[in-house]
C-alpha cells in the first residue's frame, strides 16, 4: 500500500465517524491535513502509542511512511502556476521542553516543519492567539480561531500544525451570466431556491444504474492536475445506501472505473461551507485512544523530560466554489463556448458528496457532504 491509499483509507473512516453525529448537516474536512499533522505526531511515538497510531492511519500497510510523505508533498508542489496548492507545517513548542535534537531534525527534513519555541507555561492564551495568527495567515485569512478558547493551558507542551491552502480555476468555468435561482430539495423533501450555475462541455461521467448515482468528474486548470469528483445520488434512499456502504474500494471503483468523456450540461450550486471539529472523539473510536491518555501515551521519541500526550486534535476546512473555480478564485482568460450537440445533464439540484483529489498521485485533499445551501 502507498501513503495515498493509506491517507484515501483514512479519508472515509474520519467520514464514516464524523457523520454518526452529523446526521443531515454539510460536512467538509482536509484529510490530507489531518494526516499530515498526525505523521508528524507519529514520528514522535514509541511503543504502544506508535503501534495504535499505525493501525487507526493505515501506516501499518506503507513501507517507509514518512519519506513517501517528503516525496507526495514535493510532488503536489509542483503546480506549474496552474493552482495554488500550500502545504505548510510547524511546531511551537514550550521553550523550558527540551525536545530531542534528534526529533527535530528528522521533522524537519522530513515535514520542512521547524520548532518555534513559545510561552505556553506563563502566557497560553496570549499564546494561543499568537498561533492562530499564524494560521490565519498561512490560510490567507480563511481559518480564523482554530483554537478554541481553553485548548491551551500552562500544561501544554507542543502544538503541531499543517495548513493546507487550495485556490484554483475550472479548467472549463461557468459563465456568471448563467447562473440563475433554481430549487434544491433538501432530504426532507423540502425544496429551496439556490443559485445554480451551468456550463456544458465534456466532462468524464459514469452513470452507475445498479446503483442509482451519477459521478462527475469537473478538472482544475489548464493541467487538469487536480479534480472535484461530484457523488450525486438519484434520491435519499440511493444516498442513505451510499452513506452506510461507502468504502475505499468502492469509491476508487466508482470514480475510475467505466469514468468516460461526455458532452454534458452541468448545474451545480454555488455553494460556500466552514466546518471545525474537535477529532480526539473520532480518532480515539479509530483506535487511537493511548495517545490521548495522560497514563498511557508513549512519545519518548518526542523528549523524555515529562511525559507527553495528545490533548487534542483541532481541525477546520473552509472551501468555496463558485463560477471560477474553487475557493476565492481570480480571474481566467479561458472562455465557454456553447455547441448545439445532443448532450446529456447532471443537475446537482439534491444532496451529494464530493471530494478533491491529486490526480497524478490519486490522494483525496478534501472530502465533504452537501446537504442544504
Amino acid at each position: 500500500m502507498d501513503i495515498c491509499t493509506a491517507n484515501n483509507e483514512f479519508t472515509i473512516d474520519v467520514l464514516k465517524e464524523i457523520s454518526k453525529n452529523a446526521a443531515g448537516e454539510n460536512i467538509v474536512y482536509s484529510s490530507m491535513s489531518i494526516m499530515i499533522s498526525l505523521a508528524m505526531v507519529y514520528l514522535g511515538a514509541g511503543g504502544n502509542t506508535a503501534a495504535d497510531m499505525s493501525k487507526a492511519l493505515h501506516f501499518d500497510e506503507v513501507e517507509n511512511v514518512h519519506t513517501q510523505f517528503q516525496v507526495l508533498l514535493k510532488e503536489m508542489m509542483k503546480n506549474e502556476n496552474d493552482y495554488t496548492l500550500s502545504i505548510v507545517n510547524k511546531l511551537f513548542g514550550e521553550n523550558k521542553y527540551n525536545f530531542l535534537p534528534s526529533f527535530l531534525k528528522a521533522i524537519k527534513a522530513l515535514y520542512g516543519a521547524p520548532l518555534e519555541k513559545v510561552d505556553f507555561s506563563l502566557n497560553p492564551e496570549a499564546t494561543r492567539s499568537y498561533i492562530n495568527s499564524w494560521i490565519q495567515q498561512q490560510t490567507k485569512g480563511k481559518i480564523q480561531n482554530l483554537l478554541p478558547e481553553n485548548s491551551i493551558s500552562s500544561n501544554t507542551a507542543l502544538v503541531v500544525t499543517n495548513t493546507l491552502y487550495f485556490l484554483a480555476n475550472w479548467t472549463t468555468p461557468f459563465r456568471q451570466q448563467t447562473t440563475r435561482k433554481a430549487p434544491f430539495t433538501l432530504i426532507t423533501n423540502e425544496q429551496i431556491q439556490v443559485n445554480m450555475m451551468a456550463t456544458m462541455n465534456t466532462f468524464n461521467m459514469n452513470r452507475i444504474e445498479k446503483l442509482g448515482m451519477s459521478v462527475l468528474e469537473l478538472p482544475y486548470g489548464d493541467t487538469k492536475d487536480l479534480s472535484m469528483i461530484i457523488l450525486l445520488p438519484d434520491n435519499n434512499t440511493v444516498l442513505t445506501k451510499v452513506e452506510r456502504e461507502i468504502s475505499y474500494e468502492k469509491l476508487s471503483k466508482w470514480t475510475s472505473e467505466n469514468m468516460r468523456p461526455n458532452y454534458i450540461a452541468v448545474y451545480l450550486p454555488r455553494f460556500r461551507m466552514e466546518k471545525s471539529f474537535s477529532l480526539k472523539k473520532v480518532l480515539s473510536s479509530l483506535g487511537m485512544s493511548s495517545a490521548f491518555n495522560q497514563a498511557r501515551a508513549n512519545f519518548s521519541v518526542m523528549g523524555r523530560q515529562q511525559k507527553l500526550y495528545v490533548s487534542d486534535v483541532h481541525h477546520k476546512t473552509f472551501l468555496e466554489v463558485n463560477e471560477k473555480g474553487t475557493e476565492a478564485a481570480s480571474a481566467t482568460g479561458s472562455v465557454m463556448s456553447m455547441r448545439s450537440l445532443a448532450y446529456e445533464e447532471f443537475k446537482a439540484n439534491r444532496p451529494f458528496h464530493f471530494f478533491i483529489r491529486h490526480n497524478k498521485s490519486s490522494c483525496i485533499l478534501l472530502y465533504g457532504k452537501f446537504y442544504k445551501p
